[in-house]
């Protein structure tokens, strides 16, 4: 009898167990984007130390039904499109006029019935929205994740012109989330009304029940998560990511568990949450867009207002539920380390007290077409580019340009003490220019390296250009000389991003980047260690050099890291700026440095303040290789083809020379390569610059021009064309095709393709003119 017991007790455990969910470490806010375990009897230590499941979110074994559409009533209307409501959740459906389809702010409901997912989650699978929260009288370090539902939530609804505003109160833990939808012509905008948010739970005065408040506080936010939400189980459609170029998640019925979400913050890490935590290993986000295509169903995600402070999340069939989804996850407060000695190697983890009160907005594609593919997706983005940030379509050039980055100088290291290391002089980057264009390089855009008074290494102090590079006057020869050949000059200053030579006033304690706990942050790299600057101090260091570049007569800046790269909140007393001013400082920044010099080149950018800039360097050409990701695609590229020039990593710095030099073809790329006049093993002589090993100039010169040739009659004719169409038309061989009907089929097999009168051969590109 007691064995029975035991037997009965232990199955009641186990099956208590399957209802809990444990959510990946989605709370990047800490600038911590580690993946746990997600199965919903999950054992994973991090995971559950991170976050857990409100008590709430159990369920009670009741079947949950979709919201009921017949509830839903109209609420706006205009030439595409019609907005229909559900007064008692929010919910909201979008009927397309034209194609008669319909956009569900909640999962399709076909598809409900479909797999095993928890009580929790389908819970979470019906409500308006998901969040979490931090309880800071109980563990202050740990987040817990529920939703409206879950709370026992009320909506009081009210329409607006052109939609409606929606007041959810949850009693149970103090909250009062305001939000808007309002309808467009062609999109559905939801806003977070954040400036009137409640998340403080009132207490009668005396009563002792506030005694034991928990001190609950919202973190995150998603909205609609499962807004065009689907099942597998036809197969036919995707998810689109905006990992590195772009990533789809193919809609697969048998994919394996891989147990993890996509979480990404968008525009990277902030350094000022990321200290004692791990940086994420995937690539940034540096499109603020998602999307989802079913059957000839596509709608093209977008955050606009508090873009800096969102996440993606994205999850596939049979992770967590049986739908595939991606959604924006609104920031309000952030996890940081919180020293408790002076050396700042004890301490404790914590959420930030003040919460982030921006407003947030996400706005919602519905394409037109007859199949719409993540290529109509970045078409709109690109409209989108065009019409509210600025973008105009690039002019038309006889030659592509070879984007050639040359190192100047680094630091040689010695036994008792450094020294000078010069690599390629002003000089000698004449030379290296006369022969790259004697070998057939009609155009090129030069970008100088390590011009800097101390070298590559060193930051701070920039002008006059290191002596023993030629100092300023040969540099300006040097100038002088590629504008007779019509070629453009660009220094390079991401450095101004640090300092570690107190140089241009510079003082760590005073001028330095600061994290929420005061800490002053720097930065261990192949560079050494430097400490990051003060967003404000760098912006007034730069403006006050642009006058002595602008006596150089360069052509402009080559911006990277602390402008157009990284983005980071500034804790600084003296220099306070949070992750949006620190945003709006760089894309000042951009637009007085291309008045001054005239152009801005941006390496490894983020798509911001992109209206002032002309080409963007190492640019993201591959993806994070996530378990659950299917395809890689040119989703950025075909957004900015036509607008803004770019090119991948180095033609000669790892990989494979031929995939890259193909990749590029096929992505309307420029081809880039980075050299140096004096031979590789000189670069062995410095710790940073080893990186760069096989940089002679030498030994490149002749692939340079073979490839330079290849790009030159691939895409000299379509740099100011728009991308149209790109597909897989077989394994491994795909085609890209531009608005003059050019296109260009690559074959990236070691063995030929010939199908329907198209031969290629192995590891090779074709060019079909005018469509034939």
């Amino acid at each position: 009898m007691k064995r029975k017991a035991v037997i009965i007790i232990v199955l009641a455990f186990l099956s208590m167990l399957s209802t809990v969910t444990v959510l990946a470490n989605t709370d990047s806010a800490e600038g911590n984007t580690e993946e746990g375990n997600l199965e919903e009897n999950s054992t994973d230590e991090t995971a559950a130390d991170d976050q857990s499941e409100d008590d709430n979110n159990k369920g009670n074994g009741i079947k949950l039904d979709p919201p009921d559409e017949n509830k839903f009533e109209k609420v706006a209307e205009n030439t595409n499109l019609i907005l229909r409501a559900d007064p008692e959740s929010g919910h909201f459906i979008v009927d397309n006029k034209k194609t008669g389809k319909s956009l569900r702010s909640f999962p399709n409901p076909e598809g409900w019935d479909e797999g095993n997912t928890s009580d929790s989650w389908q819970i979470h699978l019906q409500s308006p929205f998901m969040f979490s929260y931090v309880e800071f009288n109980v563990r202050k370090d740990v987040v817990k994740e529920s939703s409206f539902h879950s709370q026992g939530g009320t909506a009081d609804f009210k329409k607006l012109e052109n939609g409606f505003q929606v007041t959810y109160e949850m009693p149970n833990i103090g909250f009062v989330i305001p939000i808007e939808v309002q309808l467009e012509e062609d999109y559905v905008e939801t806003k977070v009304l954040a400036a009137e948010i409640i998340d403080i739970k009132e207490f009668p005065e005396g009563d002792d029940q506030g005694k034991k408040d928990p001190k609950s506080r919202l973190v995150s936010l998603r909205l609609f998560p499962f807004l065009g939400a689907e099942t597998s189980k036809k197969e036919d459609g995707y998810v689109f990511l905006p990992d590195g170029p772009g990533a789809l998640v193919e809609f697969q019925q048998d994919r394996a568990n891989t147990n993890n979400l996509y979480t990404e913050r968008v525009y990277g890490d902030d350094w000022s949450f990321s200290s004692n935590s791990n940086f994420s290993t995937r690539q940034p986000v540096r499109m603020p867009t998602f999307g989802i295509k079913s059957e000839n169903q596509t709608f093209l995600g977008l955050i606009e207002e508090g873009d800096v402070y969102a996440n993606i999340v994205s999850a596939p069939s049979e992770t967590l539920t049986q739908y595939n989804w991606a959604t924006a996850e609104h920031l309000f407060r952030f996890k940081f380390f919180q020293p408790t000695n002076r050396k700042k190697l004890e301490g404790y983890f914590t959420y930030s007290e003040e919460m982030q009160r921006e407003e947030r907005t996400v706005r919602y594609y519905m394409l037109a077409g007859e199949d719409p593919s993540y290529v109509d997706m970045a078409k709109r983005y690109r409209q989108y580019l065009m019409e509210e940030k600025g973008l105009t379509r690039s002019e038309a050039k006889e030659n592509i340009s070879l984007h050639l980055a040359l190192i100047g100088g680094g630091t040689k290291k010695g036994f008792i003490r450094d020294s000078y290391l010069p690599l390629t002089t002003a000089e000698q980057a004449g030379q290296i220019v006369k022969e790259l264009n004697t070998s057939g390089v009609e155009d090129m855009s030069i970008h100088y390296y390590g011009w800097q008074r101390g070298g590559y290494e060193n930051y701070g102090g920039h002008f006059p250009v290191a002596k023993k590079l030629g100092g300023n006057d040969e540099m300006k020869k040097f100038v002088d000389f590629a504008h007779t050949k019509g070629f453009q000059v660009y220094l390079d200053a991401s450095s101004y991003t640090y300092n570690n030579t107190n140089k241009d006033g510079f003082r760590p304690k005073r001028d330095a980047l600061r994290d929420l706990s005061s800490t002053v942050i720097k930065e261990y790299s192949y560079r050494g260690e430097k400490y990051l600057v003060s967003p404000k101090f760098m912006e007034k260091t730069i403006l006050q050099d642009i006058k002595e570049a602008k006596e150089l007569k360069v052509d402009g800046y080559l911006y990277g890291d602390g402008i157009g790269s990284i983005l980071s909140t500034d804790y600084n007393n003296k220099y306070f700026a949070n992750r949006r001013e620190t945003k709006e400082l760089q894309e000042r920044v951009i637009e007085k440095t291309a008045v001054e010099l005239n152009k801005v080149y941006i390496s490894e950018g983020n798509f911001y303040g992109l209206k002032n800039v002309q080409h963007l360097s190492e640019m993201d050409d591959d993806y994070s290789y996530d378990l659950f990701v299917d395809q890689k695609i040119p989703f950025a590229q075909i957004a900015l083809h036509g607008l803004i020039s770019y090119s991948f990593q180095y033609g000669n710095m790892g990989g494979s020379t031929e995939n890259r030099f193909l990749q590029g073809i096929e992505y309307g790329a420029l081809p880039s390569f980075i050299l140096t006049y004096e031979q590789s093993q000189k670069l062995m002589e410095s710790t940073s610059l080893r990186r760069f090993y096989s940089a002679n100039y030498k030994d490149w010169e002749k692939e340079i021009a073979a490839q330079y040739q290849s790009y030159n009659e691939a895409l000299a004719d379509v740099q100011d064309q728009f991308i149209v169409d790109h597909q897989m038309i077989a394994n491994d061989v795909f085609e890209t095709r531009y608005e003059n009907g050019k296109r260009i089929i690559v074959n990236y097999n070691k063995t030929p393709y010939n199908k329907d009168g198209i031969a290629i051969e192995a590891e090779d590109f074709i060019i079909l003119e005018g469509g034939r």
